[in-house]
């Protein structure tokens, strides 16, 4: 079995559990990597979730000033 027919058989949705974990289990080190390595693509974020981000951002940054200042009152 050549890495195409692996890759194939390894990310084809159709096959049960039995005959992917057959097909991986078969591969070596290097092809069982690369069969696992997929990419995910950024997601488009829309209005709620940006302001929940921004918001998280935001209260970070806010947080990051309040250590900051107990840690230089607290050293004078």
């Amino acid at each position: 079995m050549d890495r195409k027919e692996a890759q194939t058989l390894a990310s084809d949705p159709e096959l049960g559990v039995s005959d992917q974990s057959w097909v991986l289990s078969s591969l070596e080190h290097d092809q069982l990597v690369r069969a696992k390595k997929h990419l995910i693509p950024r997601r488009h974020l829309k209005g709620p979730e940006l302001i929940v981000l921004w918001a998280l951002r935001i209260y970070l940054l806010f947080m990051m000033a309040v250590v900051v200042y107990q840690v230089w009152t607290a050293a004078h």
